[in-house]
């Protein structure tokens, strides 16, 4: 049996490297305002206390100037973190503080990948311990990448696991998460109103998005966006939007989580049953590689020569 337990979503408004230009400074200052934020959880002391708390993508705004020559792939590799370290550990203290599981994605470098830094999803305990990390885009350096693709952790809160902003786009990410056991899948993202002429309903992605990798997978989601966009969401396990952010302002929202629910549901549903009834043996277009692996695509620049093309385009 899982106690239900309140998911918090903080909304956060990243330091822009406008404020800030320099990526070290500009880590330290928006550290120093994820650490403060904590404090909007005292919100749900007295109800059902949040067990889970989680933080868009790329907290410490580590972002690079392509047409900068000083920002070479070597310095913007030399100017992410490493996990564990000193930023993972200042959050450790604040989930131990509050009791909390914590997840937020931090672009990372790797001592066994020194070429590349790796958007990094990561989820700890309340004693600050690291249980997950999913890095964007193992599939880079896949012949040397050696921990699982698609993680799960077991936690007294469920089972959890992480995808990375793009990731949404791509429904297999949320189905393999799904079939290595993912009850609650979270995701840290940047996520603009896109297309951008398109910006409301019904064309709104994001919203869309959210609501389908849930009901296709009978997952929570917990969608984390950063407060310049907003409308973070967290979405139960068919697809009903249970706590929805604003935009445009820094924020924390939360919502139960109820895992025994959710097992109750997949185990006695006949409708929309997705994984019991997926048709995996029909499906073949996973069998053809399509996107190169062992490539990282390093500047926007090369992707119309770098990318390959559907034979149906």
């Amino acid at each position: 049996m899982v106690d239900r337990y309140t998911a918090a979503i903080v909304q956060y408004m990243r330091i822009n490297p406008e404020e800030v230009p320099d990526i070290v400074e500009r880590r330290k200052v928006n550290l120093a305002r994820v650490l403060d934020s904590f404090k909007s959880l005292e919100t749900w002391e007295e109800t059902v206390p949040v067990k889970l708390t989680v933080f868009p993508e790329n907290i410490l705004r580590h972002e690079y100037d392509e047409a900068d020559p000083k920002q070479d792939q070597k310095a913007r590799v030399a100017s992410a973190v490493v996990i564990p370290g000193a930023e993972t550990d200042a959050i450790a203290e604040k989930a131990k503080q509050w009791g909390t599981y914590v997840s937020a994605s931090i672009h990372e470098r790797d001592p066994e990948f020194p070429e590349y830094y790796f958007n990094t999803a990561f989820i700890m305990n309340t004693k600050g311990r690291i249980l997950l990390e999913l890095t964007t885009s193992p599939h880079d350096v896949l012949d040397e990448y050696k921990a699982p693709l698609f993680p799960v952790a077991k936690t007294e809160l469920g089972n959890l696991a992480c995808m990375v902003c793009y990731d949404q786009f791509f429904p297999e990410v949320a189905r393999q998460l799904a079939f290595n056991g993912a009850e609650v899948i979270i995701k840290p993202t940047v996520f603009p109103p896109y297309p951008q002429e398109l910006m409301f309903d019904p064309y709104d992605w994001f919203t869309a998005v959210n609501k389908v990798r849930s009901v296709e997978n009978m997952v929570y989601g917990v969608n984390a966006n950063e407060a310049k966009y907003g409308n973070s969401m967290i979405v139960d396990y068919i697809g009903r939007p249970i706590a929805v952010a604003a935009r445009g302002r820094m924020m924390t929202i939360g919502a139960v989580i109820d895992i025994d629910q959710l097992r109750w549901y997949r185990n006695t549903t006949k409708l929309h049953n997705t994984l019991q009834q997926s048709r995996n043996e029909c499906y073949t277009y996973l069998q053809k590689p399509m996107w190169p692996k062992n490539k990282p695509l390093l500047r926007k620049k090369d992707y119309a020569e770098w990318a390959p093309k559907p034979d149906f385009y």
